[in-house]
């Protein structure tokens, strides 16, 4: 599998000509390219320029790509295929039949994602027994039944945002690396097909419920420092405990003190971006009284410390004519 990417110029001409390596990228892309196996790649993207950048990528041979957007704001385009916003957050996975697709990158921004990027014919080494179960829009391109496949956007659930995160930031070097990618990148593809898992029956929720329930998350992070206890929160809402439970998990997509641990953290994270004030100070802000605690909570959620993540976008939060 031969992956190439360069940089375009304004008039959408390649910046410079690419040659026939595996996992070539020219001096213009900032991009960092790992082959796990023949079939297999993870490809690591970091850029911050004050004029709009465009970047083509090719590939020789059929490929499934998985793109994971962690900062900055875009547009995917390839021949033939819908365009899609790429926002942080988002998940997309587009299938290219031998051909490729070019991604635009807004002005005065910094930009970071990751895509893996695999042969069909990867899951059904990896799933031998299994690509019955895959979905069926990913089943005909494994079993070469189409060349054709709907492209998908969607938000990255929690877990897969913690696990990107951690394989965009990986701590090793040589071959303590090259497992930790091959690992990091399985982890994260499962969590990719979690998604499309059969979904367990749903809680039916009416609309009053659904009113109490947004009350609750309302009430919940109303006092960072002392939230209520889950009998208060229920009693305060008009629901018994068990509906609270299970309706929060149902509407929310977490539990109760699940979605408050993730709600302070990412709260903690905006400021870290758009304040001066020291990490301890932030940790303070979202009513963290032991600065291990809070260090442990961010990295957990968004896979490097809090003074990490904050050196790591310094230039994404310099004023634009700094």
């Amino acid at each position: 599998m031969r992956i190439q990417v360069v940089s375009l110029d304004k008039a959408g001409q390649s910046a410079q000509q690419s040659d026939n390596s595996v996992l070539h990228a020219d001096l213009h892309a900032p991009v960092n390219a790992f082959r796990l196996r023949s079939d297999l790649a993870v490809c690591f993207w970091e850029s911050a320029a004050r004029e709009r950048q465009r970047f083509e990528m090719s590939f020789d041979r059929p490929v499934l790509r998985f793109s994971f957007i962690l900062e900055g704001n875009g547009i995917s385009r390839a021949r033939g295929q819908e365009d899609f916003v790429r926002n942080k957050g988002i998940i997309e996975v587009r299938y290219f039949p031998g051909t490729g697709g070019i991604v635009e990158l807004a002005p005065n921004q910094g930009h970071k994602w990751l895509d893996i990027v695999l042969q069909p014919s990867f899951l059904d080494i990896a799933l031998p027994e299994e690509t019955a179960l895959l979905p069926h829009a990913v089943q005909s391109v494994v079993n070469r039944e189409t060349d054709t496949l709907p492209c998908d956007s969607r938000r990255m659930t929690p877990e897969q945002f913690v696990a990107a995160s951690q394989l965009a930031h990986c701590p090793y070097t040589h071959a303590a690396r090259t497992l930790y990618l091959k690992s990091k990148t399985l982890e994260l593809l499962s969590h990719v097909l979690a998604e499309y898992a059969p979904a367990p029956c749903r809680t039916r929720l009416s609309t009053y419920e659904i009113e109490c329930l947004n009350k609750a998350r309302d009430l919940l992070v109303a006092d960072l420092e002392a939230p209520p206890s889950l009998k208060e929160l229920a009693l305060s809402v008009g629901l018994n405990e068990t509906k609270l439970k299970t309706g929060f998990k149902a509407q929310f997509g977490q539990t109760v003190y699940g979605y408050f641990r993730a709600y302070r953290v990412d709260l903690a994270r905006k400021r870290l971006l758009e304040s001066t004030d020291s990490v301890s100070e932030v940790a303070s802000s979202v009513g963290y009284t032991n600065i291990s605690h809070f260090s442990a909570a961010f990295k957990e959620r968004h896979g490097v410390t809090p003074s990490r993540y904050r050196k790591n976008n310094i230039f994404f939060t310099s004023p634009a004519n700094g």
